[in-house]
């Protein structure tokens, strides 16, 4: 059995696809620009002139369309597309500040101590001086 050249097939597929996004990326511009009409599947659909599966099969558009779709005149809503690793990640940074808060009061008692000590030696030198008996 022979095998097949399918390399034109593929050729056309790729161009297909890439005519696809270039229209689903214009339509959710256009969608975007738009006042009054909301970014999900079914408006990036009718506006891009393809089917709701063809944007759920696509991980990239699929992933734009989510992100848009909880937005307000194409700004996103970050609260609502913050996911779970974000707010591990913003958990994490609150630990690390007051970690460092607490870092930072340790170091000022420290330095208050030091001046401290540093008084109490000036002192006690000048003190040995006047025992010495040289007291300038």
């Amino acid at each position: 059995m022979a095998k097949k050249n399918t390399m034109g097939l593929h050729k056309y597929a790729k161009a297909k696809n890439d005519e696809t996004i270039e229209k689903v990326n214009m339509a959710i511009d256009k969608l975007k620009r738009s006042k009054n009409t909301a970014i999900n599947f079914s408006t990036v659909a009718r506006e891009a002139g393809v089917s709701k599966a063809t944007l759920y099969n696509n991980a990239v558009l699929k992933e734009r369309i989510l992100g848009l779709r909880t937005s307000t005149k194409g700004v996103p809503n970050l609260e609502t597309v913050a996911n779970t690793d974000d707010r591990a990640t913003n958990r994490n940074y609150l630990d690390e500040i007051r970690k460092l808060r607490k870092d930072k009061k340790n170091l000022i008692l420290q330095l208050v101590e030091m001046e401290e000590l540093r008084e109490e030696n000036a002192r006690l030198k000048e003190q040995v001086q006047k025992l010495l008996g040289r007291g300038d």
